[in-house]
């Protein structure tokens, strides 16, 4: 028995077994890499809200200092009184009092906005923990496989022409896969994305008909109940927006493809306005744009819809495209393990125990 024909029945059962594990973890790769640039996505948005809150953050003591001078000071409201402007002081303190209310909710959302970033890029660094065990194994085995064949074959082998294209175009092959595999995968991102979006948005419509609801009720007596839980669900459905803009966000990064949304101003309501100046006219004013705000809800649902529609569409063709790559690189893995069979053959040896891979 020649050298060559010892290697190769030493060489089969761990051969079949390096197979197997490139068959487990062929997905890896591609996957960590995609996961890679999500977490440097999720990372950068984290360092801009940390800006965005400290500059929040600011702007609400700014705005509390300001509120707090006439909240509580005696002297400005019996100056104002005495001089007969005490309509003007209650406008310049509805103002501040809102101004700082406006401050204190953009903080409040920013805030949520960063915890659900934290959430996100928790969950992400778990699933490429886990990516990268799988990446190790695929490197190491694929490392011994090569190491492997070299000893075997000894690089180039002029006698195997037929072994040496087969296995360039297998190795092609793999690198499509893996290219076509990244881009589905990010679309896929792209479309859970979305779909958070579209959720999130039919919330905050959902949040906007109670609150035109309570409206309504307050239109008809229904007093500081009504005003209180108003106010509550336009904060609610103004924090889902939110919510929706971010992943939408995140879907643009993601991918240039993803158009803008239109505008959504949600309507909010003023402590002092619905106590001092509470009557049908107010009460019908703000009513107004409450509907107003359901009706920007709305157009960005739609628009929100098509992008989401759009992006199952892209998803759809990339997942075909993957497949046909998927077939393509089990073909030429075939091609070259019947290439290699024929070598062995050539030599008077038994041709190694490789599995038919089988992409994940």
């Amino acid at each position: 028995m020649t050298d060559v024909q010892t290697q190769i029945k030493q060489a089969a059962t761990r051969n079949a077994e390096l197979l197997s594990t490139l068959r487990e973890t062929d997905h890896a790769p591609p996957d960590l890499e995609s996961q890679e640039r999500y977490i440097a996505d999720l990372t950068n948005q984290v360092t801009a809200s940390d800006k965005k809150l400290k500059e929040r953050e600011w702007k609400r003591n700014k705005e509390f200092k300001e509120h707090e001078k006439y909240r509580d000071s005696v002297v400005k409201r019996f100056a104002f009184k005495v001089s007969g402007n005490r309509q003007k002081f209650e406008a310049r303190a509805e103002k501040e009092e809102r101004e700082y209310f406006e401050a204190l909710q953009k903080e409040q959302r920013e805030r949520k906005s960063r915890e659900e970033l934290d959430r996100l890029l928790a969950e992400a660094k778990t699933v490429r923990d886990e990516l990268q065990t799988a990446a190790e194994r695929h490197r190491a085995a694929q490392q011994e496989l090569d190491s492997l064949y070299t000893s075997i074959f000894q690089g180039p082998t002029p006698g195997f022409p037929d072994e040496d294209a087969k296995e360039q175009a297998a190795a092609a092959a793999l690198q499509e896969y893996h290219d076509a595999r990244v881009a589905e995968e990010t679309e896929a991102q792209v479309v859970q994305e979305l779909g958070q979006a579209r959720q999130h948005m039919e919330k905050a419509r959902l949040y906007g008909e109670e609150a035109r609801s309570m409206s309504h009720w307050d239109m008809f007596g229904g007093g500081s109940m009504a005003d209180m839980m108003e106010r509550e669900n336009l904060h609610k459905a103004e924090m889902h927006v939110q919510h929706a803009r971010m992943s939408m966000s995140r879907a643009q990064q993601l991918s240039r493809q993803v158009g803008p949304l239109p505008d959504v101003n949600i309507a909010q309501g003023s402590i002092i306005s619905d106590v001092l100046f509470d009557n049908i006219f107010t009460d019908i004013a703000f009513h107004d744009k409450i509907l107003d705000s359901l009706e920007e809800v709305q157009r960005c649902q739609a628009a929100l819809q098509h992008e989401f529609a759009s992006a199952k569409e892209r998803h759809q063709g990339l997942a075909a495209d993957l497949r046909v790559k998927e077939q393509r690189l089990e073909e030429t893995r075939t091609e070259l393990q019947g290439a290699r069979e024929a070598a062995f053959v050539s030599l008077g040896g038994a041709p190694p125990a490789y599995d038919t891979l089988e992409m994940e």
